[in-house]
């Protein structure tokens, strides 16, 4: 996602932190704005959240290497959770954020 106007882009997402206190109070019409800048990809509520972590682990059980019922369990997460993260990396509809121990 890194390119040559991604300070720009920052500068942008600080301002409109600024000016609204936080990213969860722009406006939608200023964040469609934001996503139309060329280093910023639109995350719509069809991407799914997943932890580098997790995506390691996914990708174990995606390349057979182990078991679904052992990632879920590790994961402390049940199957259901875990096929929907399986569908939305094979669909390229995730996006990585940081591990929360990291």
């Amino acid at each position: 996602m890194a390119s040559k106007n991604w300070l720009k882009e920052l500068e942008v997402i600080h301002k409109l932190e600024a000016r609204y206190g936080s990213m969860a109070n722009v406006p939608k019409g200023k964040l469609a704005n934001l996503h139309k800048m060329p280093g910023i990809k639109a995350v719509s509520s069809d991407y799914t959240e997943i932890t580098r972590a997790q995506y390691n682990a996914i990708k174990l059980v995606m390349e057979g290497k182990q078991g679904k019922t052992r990632t879920s369990r590790e994961l402390k997460h049940n199957n259901v959770w875990l096929d929907r993260r399986i569908r939305a990396i094979d669909e390229n509809k995730y996006y990585i954020t940081e591990d929360e121990n990291a």
